[in-house]
């Protein structure tokens, strides 16, 4: 279960994304490429590398567009040290409400960029998922996340051996969404610890991790697409887990 960095060191692009590694690690800043329109936009941020005697280059736009393989990196991209990703075993043993979030075979960046991003407005306590590679840790991730990389650990696994029966001596119940079977949504009350599984975006979950969870669950809707992609099915069922601890 342990997650192995193989790069030390990664790049971050995108406003909100920038800002907030500035906000949670600044310590952890190398360098910084800009646009002259960023060196005013981001003047807190160049004022602290400037200070801090770490280098910034001011380039074009395109020299930007070529260092992240992005056309949308607002004027910004950081190289920062590899974010810190805590072991599972430590998100298991939090206090208090919790909720974790279990991907299987979920490898698009862009959507697990976009469940990180839900995943941080909604307070969720981890997300563990199972990939190739560790895609949470990719630029294009954290631009999409929006910033929400930097609040939820998101922590790569190569499969699940443990992690249910951890999860099991730590009082969460196992859920997850099925677009044929399952129990509503609205009808579902979350218990204090919850782990909610959702599979890759074309096949859903496997067999395997189905028949070990203790609930299922059906997302109401019209019946008029079989399923919902999988960022907008965790934002769906994250908003009524969030509703009912208010």
């Amino acid at each position: 279960m342990k997650h192995l960095i193989k790069n030390q060191e990664m790049k971050v692009y995108g406003r909100h994304a920038c800002l907030k590694v500035f906000e949670k690690r600044p310590e952890d800043i190398i360098r910084a490429y800009v646009t002259r329109d960023g060196v005013f936009e981001y003047k807190s941020l160049m004022k602290y590398l400037a200070d801090q005697k770490l280098a910034y280059h001011v380039v074009e736009k395109e020299e930007i567009d070529t260092v992240t393989r992005a056309t949308h990196h607002e004027n910004i991209c950081l190289v920062v040290k590899t974010k810190r990703v805590p072991e599972v075993k430590e998100v298991l043993a939090t206090k208090g409400r919790s909720l974790i979030l279990c991907l299987e075979e979920v490898e698009n960046p862009h959507n697990l960029g976009a469940i990180m991003r839900s995943a941080a407005h909604f307070g969720i306590t981890a997300i563990l998922y199972e990939a190739k590679v560790p895609v949470a840790l990719t630029a294009s991730a954290f631009r999409t996340s929006e910033g929400g990389a930097e609040t939820v650990p998101a922590i790569h696994l190569q499969n699940w051996n443990d992690v249910l029966d951890l999860a099991k001596k730590n009082g969460y119940k196992s859920f997850a969404t099925s677009s044929h079977d399952g129990e509503s949504l609205f009808k579902i009350e979350f218990p204090e610890k919850t782990l909610l599984f959702l599979g890759a975006e074309r096949e859903g979950l496997s067999d395997k991790l189905l028949k070990k969870m203790n609930q299922l669950v059906i997302i109401p809707g019209t019946g008029e697409v079989e399923s919902l992609n999988v960022s907008n099915a965790a934002a769906a069922i994250l908003t009524e887990w969030y509703r009912q601890g208010i």
